[in-house]
């Protein structure tokens, strides 16, 4: 009989997440039509034997269920090499959590990290190193004798520019070099260090390290497509400026208008967003859906979360995730961005498992889910 997942207990913190403080606001060829797989049966194993989560609201044909529970502040997701999946927490451990056995339960529950302060991000890169991005800097944690914990951390970026904002996600590209999403220090303002308010691009090394794109106020997360473009979530301009979070297409040398003056206007400030994703809302996780597990119409869409403003904000925003249809037009794509799902507090990360159905994390309730299509 299946076992649930148990809970993950960790001690709670206070601490605020000072990286979605904000938030107002292809040059490559485009290939033939890909064929629409068929759903496929979500293995049962990943079904929880507990009641689903019914504090999420999605489609009909959709269920959410908790898979791990009592994190402090969590930031980011990933799934390693041999398919156990990684939680950093903002200021404390990242942890390890396996089912060897595929029986529905964590038989591993382990700190692969015991402290890392400020980690906003991690990512596994093409040879199975877990990357860290924390404040100021990246690190990579290798585990080569695969006991379940890193072996050493050894910080590979120093001395990253910060203030209002700081290093977030970070992504691999099929060129094989390291992405890193960097933040702008203020709200706006003239900066001094031309890697803020930009993606960066290195060696696996840190070495070679390089600005990619610039004008993005403060890029949250980001991701490759099966054409091998780069897409990343921006957080846009608290007031006096206020202007929309972007979802954005990043291609190499391209400016996206931040600071927006004096326009106050994104769309008429640099290279031009792919995606409204509303104002206030504070864009946050992405990835791209190219599971089997969801029905044919949501291949190709990408899941995005929106953290949400702050509690004295004027009008609730965000504190949902989206999905963002993209549509390929002889302007370049386009998104249409819906709501997909509701009743979570601060959604922060969400990733594609390899099963095909959907991870999501949530900072404000310590939370992670698992959305599976369970028809209808």
């Amino acid at each position: 009989m299946m076992r649930p997942r148990p809970p993950v207990t960790l001690l709670i913190l206070t601490l605020l997440l000072a990286a979605c403080g904000g938030g107002g606001g292809g040059s490559e060829a485009t290939p033939g039509p890909t064929p629409e797989p068929t759903p496929v049966p979500i293995p049962t194993a990943a079904i929880p034997n507990t009641p689903p989560a019914t504090e999420i609201e999605l489609p009909d044909g959709f269920t959410a269920y908790v898979i791990g529970d009592g994190f402090t502040n969590p930031t980011s997701v990933a799934i390693g090499p041999d398919g156990a999946i990684y939680v950093s927490q903002l200021d404390g451990p990242t942890f390890r959590l396996a089912d060897f056995d595929r029986d529905g339960m964590f038989e591993h529950n382990a700190r692969y990290i015991p402290f890392l302060p400020f980690t906003n991000g991690i990512a596994f890169s093409p040879d199975g190193v877990l990357y860290i991005s924390a404040q100021g800097a990246i690190f990579a944690a290798p585990d080569a004798d695969g006991d379940g914990r890193a072996d050493d951390i050894e910080e590979i970026v120093t001395d990253l520019p910060n203030g209002a904002h700081q290093n977030n996600g970070l992504a691999f590209g099929p060129d094989g070099k390291l992405y890193i999403t960097n933040g702008s220090t203020c709200n706006e303002c003239d900066e001094e260090d031309e890697r803020s308010a930009t993606i960066l691009q290195a060696n696996l090394d840190g070495s070679d390290l390089r600005v990619y794109a610039s004008g993005l106020r403060n890029p949250y997360d980001l991701t490759f497509d099966p054409q091998g473009r780069l897409w990343a979530t921006d957080n846009g301009s608290d007031p006096p400026c206020n202007t929309i979070d972007e979802l954005n297409l990043i291609e190499q040398g391209s400016d996206y208008g931040w600071p927006y003056e004096p326009a106050c206007d994104s769309f008429q400030s640099g290279t031009r967003p792919v995606g409204d994703l509303g104002f206030n809302t504070a864009s946050t996780g992405i990835d791209y859906y190219d599971g089997a597990q969801f029905p044919a119409q949501y291949r190709g869409n990408f899941f995005i979360t929106l953290w949400g403003n702050l509690p004295f904000a004027p009008a609730p925003a965000g504190h949902i995730l989206v999905r963002a249809v993209i549509d390929e037009t002889s302007d370049g794509p386009r998104a249409t961005v819906e709501e997909f799902g509701a009743g979570f507090e601060n959604p922060i990360d969400v990733l594609v498992d390899e099963d095909g159905t959907l991870l999501v994390l949530d900072f404000g309730s310590g939370k992670l889910y698992r959305i599976v299509y369970t028809g209808g």
